[in-house]
């Protein structure tokens, strides 16, 4: 479970630096901030129903002939599952409410907060987006195009986070969509595409 230990790390390094930098990345959860529960069934209802384009995109991705999707798909399919592939789902779930957790408390709710909090009104929001998706993207940079995919999926988690104003429900959609992700990679797939 390497990378279950590693994903929750990302968490604690965030409230570790959000500590030293003055900037609270559970603040937005709705749980945490003791929010009403209606706010918080809102925010995962939200969560839940941005999954479905992400997992359209990913069916849309996995039939696509384009060469760096390609290549995208053999790194996955040769690297990547067989980390997973022995994995129980509860297993896999862990391993996905980790990253999603971890990344979004650190990327949405340590990066884009920080950076949207230094500079004022719209043009900050759209530089705290903008920025925290080419981290997002660099630091899941497995080929160009996976950097570019994970980048354009941070734009999303973080417009989704503005649009919603809480941590959770971008928590709730990278988690969900990692966990139905994998278990379609490793379960369901004879290709095993990306």
């Amino acid at each position: 479970m390497t990378a279950f230990s590693f994903e929750a790390a990302l968490g604690v390094a965030a409230l570790m630096v959000g500590w030293l930098v003055g900037v609270d990345p559970l603040s937005t959860i709705p749980v945490l901030a003791k929010d009403s529960s209606s706010e918080y069934l809102l925010a995962v209802l939200w969560g839940t129903a941005a999954t479905i384009p992400l997992l359209i995109g990913l069916w849309f991705i996995n039939r696509l002939a384009f060469r760096p999707l390609v290549r995208i798909r053999r790194f996955v399919t040769s690297r990547v599952l067989p980390l997973f592939e022995p994995l129980s789902l509860l297993e896999l779930a862990a391993v996905s409410l980790a990253a999603g957790f971890g990344e979004e408390l650190l990327f949405r709710g340590l990066c884009q907060a920080a950076i949207a909090e230094r500079i004022s009104g719209p043009t900050g929001i759209v530089f705290a987006i903008a920025l925290t998706s080419v981290l997002f993207g660099v630091c899941h940079w497995i080929t160009p195009a996976y950097a570019v995919l994970a980048a354009v999926a941070s734009i999303y988690f973080g417009v989704l986070f503005l649009m919603t104003g809480s941590l959770l429900a971008p928590l709730v959609t990278h988690s969900l969509y990692d966990f139905l992700a994998l278990v379609y990679l490793t379960r369901w797939s004879k290709s095993k595409p990306l």
